[in-house]
């Protein structure tokens, strides 16, 4: 008798955003359809998008024919901007808001302080919470030891402005380094509990992070 078979290990799980689209036109339509009421430019999608200029062209060219993009010049640019009328809009701004959303947007505005970023979520609102007619507001905590630092914290606010005109959503955030971070602990600050405790969506780092210095 030969020796029983082992089972096999279960494959990786894939996202459903990554079992549904390739990677460059998932960040495409998480750049379009995160922000619907507002229209961008081809450089802003590539910069966005965080991919090559061919990859990105030939996703909003064929989403544009597809109807799923509407297309407009202005002066001598032209603007992309999901097509609220086509028929399978709210479906797909439905399916980017729960698996692309605005994390794409917050990763790429971050980049350039990412080294003084040890670890940085957003905070997840219940669904009640998030029932408005408004674009949601959206909080996010960032970590790292030298966030007290003024150039450093103004390059943050700055980042992060650009992320909410880009996204025409509020962006709320507030900064903590291991220090202050531990002085709040031992002085079970209310605040940071509330900012703690919730469900996150993680940009950088996990929970081993946040008393930790940025890489």
């Amino acid at each position: 008798m030969g020796l029983p078979r082992q089972p096999l290990p279960a494959p990786p799980r894939a996202s459903l955003a990554d079992a549904l689209f390739p990677k460059v036109r998932q960040r495409v339509l998480a750049v379009l359809f995160d922000a619907p009421q507002r229209s961008f430019y081809m450089g802003e999608v590539i910069a966005l998008a965080q991919s090559g200029t061919g990859a990105v062209q030939r996703e909003l060219a064929d989403l544009a024919a597809a109807g799923i993009l509407s297309v407009h010049k202005q002066g001598k640019q032209k603007h992309f901007q999901a097509n609220t009328q086509s028929p399978v809009f709210k479906s797909l701004h439905t399916l980017v808001s729960k698996t692309m959303g605005v994390r794409n947007v917050l990763t790429a505005a971050l980049a350039p302080v990412s080294r003084q970023v040890s670890a940085a979520y957003i905070l997840n609102k219940p669904a009640a919470a998030t029932s408005s007619a408004k674009p949601p507001v959206v909080t996010l905590v960032l970590f790292g030891s030298q966030l007290a630092e003024p150039a450093v914290a103004s390059a943050v606010a700055e980042a992060l402005q650009g992320a909410s005109n880009t996204m025409a959503r509020q962006v709320k955030f507030s900064m903590h380094t291991p220090e202050t971070l531990a002085s709040a602990m031992a002085h079970n600050d209310q605040f940071l509990h509330h900012l703690l405790r919730p469900s996150k969506t993680w940009l950088k780092g996990s929970e081993d992070n946040l008393f930790g210095h940025a890489t």
